[in-house]
């Protein structure tokens, strides 16, 4: 199967950065398209905020509800496929966080954690290397000191709708924003 293109049009403009706000420019640029608004693939939110922490549910690279990057890595995909469908699961992850924080990732103090699900053929031992792929998105938008997060990579099976690969994350913010995450129209 074919990856989607990521240039076709989302749903939702991204707003322009805050004048000063290097994290939202790198962000923005390196989406390369406007941010959109976070469809999960089922029943749960996209984002969960606890106090000063965001939780950040599992997403595959996607735009609206189609998957981008299918099919089973060392099978379907290479390491290199693999890698460019990790990062842009975790740009759809970045979209979620954008979305929870009013359109900025200004407040976020440091990602904490990324875990990674791959879909492995039998034998398909580099899943980190996978990885690496997100990770490097998170450096690139927020610099080493507080986008380097701690990392799980598992190599599952299968994942749902066919990903190749999944992400989630846990961010914390530098205050706690007014209102609570809650389900979205949409």
């Amino acid at each position: 199967m074919a990856a989607l293109a990521h240039d076709s049009k989302p749903p939702l403009p991204a707003p322009s950065p805050a004048r000063g706000d290097t994290t939202d420019a790198r962000f923005l640029s390196l989406l390369g398209r406007p941010v959109q608004q976070p469809q999960p693939l089922g029943d749960y939110l996209p984002a969960r905020r606890v106090g000063n922490v965001v939780y950040l549910s599992t997403t595959p690279a996607k735009l609206g509800s189609a998957i981008t990057f299918p099919g089973v890595v060392g099978r379907d995909l290479d390491v290199a496929g693999a890698r460019t469908s990790a990062r842009w699961a975790a740009l759809t992850l970045l979209e979620y966080l954008w979305q929870e924080l009013g359109g900025t990732l200004a407040p976020v103090r440091q990602f904490v954690s990324l875990t990674g699900y791959v879909a492995s053929a039998d034998g398909f031992h580099d899943q980190a290397d996978v990885m690496n792929g997100a990770s490097a998105v998170l450096i690139e938008v927020f610099g080493l000191d507080k986008g380097k997060p701690t990392r799980s990579s598992i190599g599952v099976r299968h994942m749902p709708r066919n990903a190749s690969v999944g992400v989630d994350g846990i961010v914390e913010i530098a205050r706690a924003l007014t209102g609570r995450s809650r389900p979205r129209a949409g």
